[in-house]
């Protein structure tokens, strides 16, 4: 099994983009301020918020805010929160989850139409108002076979909620 660390990383990578993994590294066990992250890391300031936000939004950091002297402005001092990482993984991927579930049941009581250039599959009340004529490239709609689908996102839910049984 994968070193706790390394499923974290690999799960922040996929939550924050690209240089999110480096922000949040910064802070992993210490706290940085947005300005301090950026100009070690080379990422600018909006990107590095961004990162930053998106952390604090999902209950990954925390921040302790200080006022300048000097300017009077407010200094944000922030840190990982890594022990709600658990936790926030499993709601994020229940809510994925159920995303499959719905996909999957609209996959399973719809019928889809599609031409030979796949410009858009249309379910069939859609199909028969544009006379199974496809809009974009005038050529005609068929019946699209969605097994292949229904069996991926039948597998995708098998996996996921094996993994969450365990």
């Amino acid at each position: 099994m994968k070193d706790m660390n390394v499923i974290v990383f690999d799960f922040l990578e996929e939550l924050l983009g690209e240089g999110g993994v480096e922000v949040a590294s910064m802070i992993f066990d210490k706290e940085a301020t947005d300005e301090e992250i950026s100009n070690e890391t080379g990422i600018r300031i909006n990107t590095v918020r961004k990162v930053l936000y998106r952390l604090y939004d999902n209950r990954l950091a925390s921040y302790r805010r200080i006022r300048d002297k000097k300017t009077g402005w407010f200094i944000y001092y922030w840190k990982m929160e890594i022990t709600k990482a658990p936790e926030v993984m499993r709601n994020l991927e229940s809510r994925y989850l159920s995303h499959l579930q719905e996909i999957l049941e609209y996959e399973k009581s719809n019928m889809f139409f599609s031409c030979e250039n796949e410009c858009k599959k249309y379910v069939f009340e859609a199909a028969s108002d544009l006379n199974f004529t496809c809009p974009d490239c005038g050529k005609s709609l068929n019946f699209c076979e969605n097994r292949n689908i229904i069996e991926k996102l039948e597998n995708q839910i098998r996996n996921i909620t094996t993994r969450q049984e365990s």
